[in-house]
């Protein structure tokens, strides 16, 4: 596989004698609520992380945060107002989390209202990670052997964040109730000696499906960088006031797990 990339690489580079100006069509800024609603595996209290962005040219690596929200969360008779830290950063923290709770976040950007509604999804824990020898492209990448115990009842879906916009999504449909050892591959650039945090969180089906699409067009599933979305990824967060002038982004309310792994020179 590298050797056919590095050949026809070589043969664009002889062919081509003029450059090629590909023109874009400027697109309208849409916003981006990515909301998280979250505690540990078999706790109490949780915590809410909202990061505010507008979407960017294709071509751009400037990603512009929103400022100045009103970010708010409902549950019962109870309301707790996040507070922004970083610009576009929202938090709160001690949210008591229950099953039985049904939460609804509210954002207003610019007298616009947002708002969406979930429950807690729960999850189980990292039972181990460790560094292998093995890989699969170049003797650079590391290999990181997860495993984890799936919960006894149908139907858990999981989403394992790894780092580094590495995301991994997996359902027990094969495994249910049983330990699952697999491995995932972080590329050459991955620091060595680096503490780094790995979670897992349960997810329901909708947000399942919705990350898969997701890492689909990102390009980690085989789409590619320059693969075309078929459609705008709607998430699960509506404008009140015009349901076609929806958002993009998801609001999750998960149980999350965590696990420091630390990979070392092979």
């Amino acid at each position: 596989m590298k050797k056919l990339i590095f050949v026809f690489g070589l043969f664009l580079i002889w062919s081509c004698e003029d450059p090629i100006d590909v023109k874009l069509p400027n697109t309208e800024q849409n916003v981006v609520i990515d909301a998280m609603l979250w505690r540990p595996v078999a706790g109490t209290q949780g915590t809410l992380e909202v990061v505010l962005t507008k979407t960017a040219a294709f071509y751009s690596n400037t990603i512009s945060h929103i400022s100045g929200a009103d970010v708010s969360l409902h549950y019962g008779n109870t309301s707790v107002q996040a507070v922004e830290g970083d610009t576009g950063r929202y938090s709160a923290e001690n949210i008591q989390v229950s099953e039985s709770d049904v939460f609804t976040i509210k954002v207003v950007i610019d007298d616009v209202v947002y708002t969406a509604t979930e429950k807690l999804v729960l999850s189980t824990t990292i039972d181990n990670i460790t560094q292998g020898q093995n890989t699969v492209f170049s003797d650079e990448e590391v290999e990181a052997i997860v495993q984890f115990t799936d919960r006894p009842e149908l139907g858990n879906y999981y989403i394992m964040d790894f780092g580094y916009n590495n995301l991994f999504v997996t359902r027990d449909v094969f495994y249910n109730g049983n330990q699952l050892t697999f491995s995932f591959y972080y590329d050459e650039f991955f620091p060595k000696n680096t503490p780094t945090p790995v979670y897992l969180m349960g997810v329901d089906k909708d947000f399942y499906t919705y990350m898969q699409v997701l890492i689909s067009h990102a390009g980690q599933d085989g789409g590619g960088p320059f693969a075309t979305a078929k459609s705008t990824l709607r998430g699960n967060i509506q404008n009140t006031a015009d349901p076609d002038a929806f958002p993009l982004g998801y609001f999750r309310v998960v149980e999350r797990d965590s696990f420091i792994f630390t990979a070392t020179e092979n």
